[in-house]
């Protein structure tokens, strides 16, 4: 078995939460009266964490202002927390893939650049106790790519680098696992596509969730 450990991005990886994000960032702006955004505009404002997104959907014109800032990624944070699941679904055969690698003896962990009070209840609602570690983004840590995060839950789950494997859908997640030593499989089926995870060195590239198991397995 080539990976003993697999570490997951979440958004555009397990969950197409896409719509949902979308929905969330819209609601603020509309209150606002400022511009909206498509879903497919939020493919790449998403991935950094929310207050990340909330930088790149503010106007250009509230830069720098602390207190917009934090009056809007609260009523971002509250619209997305009672609407998270209203389109949300984990992506066509995630969850045969994950019955099989844990069966196969493989622990999964999912680490995402979403919020950490909202990454773990989204995880428990669509794959219950499939993974041994959930970490979202906390402000102990800088969030993704930036190693430390990804150190501390190796650290946790005590495990080595070269038999881990991180898989996500974004030039961020190709860094994230780079930047701790960590061979990366970036899913063609997420928020980015192939092109940005072949261009960013991802070591594999895959298109459904079987191929991924292959990788995994051997």
């Amino acid at each position: 078995m080539p990976y003993t450990t697999v570490i997951f991005d979440l958004d555009g990886t397990l969950l197409n939460t896409l719509d949902d994000l979308a929905a969330a960032g819209n609601h603020v702006c509309a209150a606002h009266g400022w511009p909206t955004f498509t879903p497919d505009q939020y493919r790449y404002k998403v991935g950094n964490g929310q207050p990340k997104l909330i930088e790149r959907i503010i106007p250009a014109e509230y830069a720098g202002d602390g207190r917009m800032f934090e009056q809007v990624i609260g009523e971002f944070r509250a619209y997305y927390d009672a609407h998270k699941e209203d389109h949300t679904a984990p992506y066509p055969g995630v969850m045969e893939l994950l019955d099989h690698l844990h069966a196969a003896g493989v622990r999964l962990a999912v680490l995402s650049n979403k919020d950490h009070v909202a990454a773990v209840p989204l995880v428990e609602r669509y794959f219950g106790t499939s993974f041994d570690l959930v970490q979202g983004r906390i402000d102990a840590f800088p969030p993704k790519p930036a190693a430390p995060i990804t150190r501390y839950v190796l650290d946790q789950l005590d495990v080595e680098p070269e038999h881990t494997l991180y898989v996500g859908d974004s030039n961020v997640d190709v860094a994230t696992g780079h930047n701790a030593g960590l061979a990366v499989a970036g899913v063609a089926w997420g928020f980015r596509g192939r092109g940005e995870l072949e261009a960013a060195g991802a070591e594999y590239v895959v298109d459904e969730p079987a191929e991924l198991e292959r990788v995994v397995l051997g």
